[in-house]
């Protein structure tokens, strides 16, 4: 029956647009997920009291330093996975309603100006092409492209902790006066605690890059899948715009 078949082919068509609105939101639901992991992992360690005996060892308190630029930077990354979702939303958007989307100039992003210009009639094959595509890429990356700078920053934060680390334990043995047992038990404890200074710096510079690396490594993820998603969807709309000798529009 028509009526039927009219309610089925609705129905489908709003599971299809909830599906792709559930794969826009791909990069924030990832950040989230990863998010909730690191959560639970800052539990176990303060559970276990490992956060306490880091910050009370390290007395150059660069640990707590790095512990903050992280907690900063995953806010940081948290925004720009936002952003690259909602650039896949109006890409989805457009790709479903073209220039009949009313919204479009409200929420208008560098995918939208880059579509702007790219599928003006007359452009087929035009000289900026490559400059163009460069620009979109830059564009889309840049959110969150200051998370690999900073992830690198914490490695070097822990590096500087291990220098000052064996400063101190250096410092301890170039002070060293007299040869009883009570001057060589002084000695071992502020080696110790240089040791323990430099081990932690490092160890919490290295740990929280690299989950800052998975962080950025799904975000360039997403970030190269929409620039590629959006390319194929130009060179698409170019090429069928040409076979029927119209001008070029936004027809998925």
């Amino acid at each position: 029956m028509p009526g039927i078949e009219s309610f089925a082919e609705s129905v489908n068509m709003n599971r299809a647009n909830e599906s792709w609105r559930s794969s826009a939101y791909r990069p924030l639901y990832t950040w989230l997920i990863i998010s909730g992991l690191v959560l639970f992992g800052f539990f176990l360690l303060w559970r276990y009291r490992f956060i306490d005996q880091v910050i009370e060892a390290d007395i150059t308190r660069l640990s707590i330093i790095i512990g903050a630029v992280f907690l900063g930077a995953c806010v940081y990354l948290g925004i720009g996975a936002y952003r690259l979702s909602q650039m896949n939303v109006r890409f989805l958007d457009r790709f479903q309603h073209g220039d009949a989307d009313t919204t479009r100039k409200a929420e208008s992003n560098a995918v939208d100006e880059y579509l702007d210009l790219m599928l003006q009639p007359g452009l087929e094959n035009a000289p900026h092409d490559e400059s163009m595509h460069a620009w979109l890429a830059e564009q889309i990356h840049k959110g969150h492209r200051l998370g690999w700078f900073i992830s690198d920053s914490l490695i070097r934060l822990g590096l500087v902790g291990t220098v000052i680390g064996f400063i101190i334990m250096l410092g301890s043995v170039y002070d060293l006066e007299g040869d009883d047992v009570s001057v060589l038990q002084d000695l071992m404890s502020s080696m110790g605690g240089g040791m323990q200074v430099a081990l932690y710096t490092t160890l919490t510079g290295i740990s929280l890059s690299l989950v800052l690396g998975i962080y950025c490594k799904y975000l360039d993820s997403g970030a190269d899948e929409l620039v590629s998603r959006v390319i194929q969807h130009t060179v698409r709309s170019r090429r069928e715009g040409s076979k029927f000798g119209q001008s070029v529009s936004e027809a998925p």
